[in-house]
């Protein structure tokens, strides 16, 4: 993702997606550090992060290692472009990334280009909530990047390395119960950082 993310911001041509009403936000996001630039997505067994869409589906990612936003170093430093800034847009599309990748139960239900606009639905809702800064620039530039040939191949290639390994969720918290848990939000209760 990082060089179609780059493509796409050179490109600066293309038609970037708006940002729109966005779906619903409910649930946990725990996100553990397993490693240098690897993590580990923990769904609350109680109360799991739960993406609803604009079209009413729900997206209940689970366990999964993460990198959170393949954002391209030279553009971290740019307002909207960090790794970590949409991580719960980041969780979803990994996760649907990864359940498409993995062949896992669900993944005939969502497209190439429609984990891309769910991408987009979960920045627009982070937008609307107040949980991020309004940002429709980077909001198309993500989406746009998720979206290129590039983005399409890695899509369509067969999982490598650690795609279709699922962390062991029960030993990562028994091994840090207390931590190093990297973030954890309750969608229950959202913040407004504005």
């Amino acid at each position: 993702m990082a060089v179609t993310l780059s493509a796409a911001a050179l490109a600066g041509c293309a038609t970037l997606a708006q940002p729109g009403p966005g779906g619903r936000l409910k649930g946990k996001l725990i996100v553990q550090w397993v490693g240098e630039n690897r993590f580990a997505y923990l769904p609350d067994p109680k109360d799991p992060l739960t993406f609803v869409t604009t079209d009413n589906r729900a997206i209940i990612p689970q366990p999964m290692y993460t990198d959170g936003g393949s954002i391209p170093p030279i553009l971290q430093p740019i307002p909207g472009f960090s790794p970590w800034g949409y991580g719960p847009a980041y969780i979803v599309h990994d996760w649907l990334f990864e359940q498409h990748r993995c062949g896992y139960t669900g993944a005939d239900q969502i497209s190439f280009e429609e984990s891309a606009r769910i991408l987009g639905e979960v920045i627009d809702t982070l937008m609307r909530e107040g949980m991020v800064p309004w940002n429709p620039e980077a909001r198309g530039l993500i989406e746009a990047g998720v979206r290129t040939p590039i983005a399409r191949r890695l899509w369509d290639a067969p999982p490598t390395g650690t795609n279709c390994k699922t962390p062991a969720v029960a030993s990562l918290r028994r091994a840090a119960p207390e931590g190093p848990t990297v973030v954890q939000i309750d969608f229950s209760r959202p913040r407004r950082f504005r």
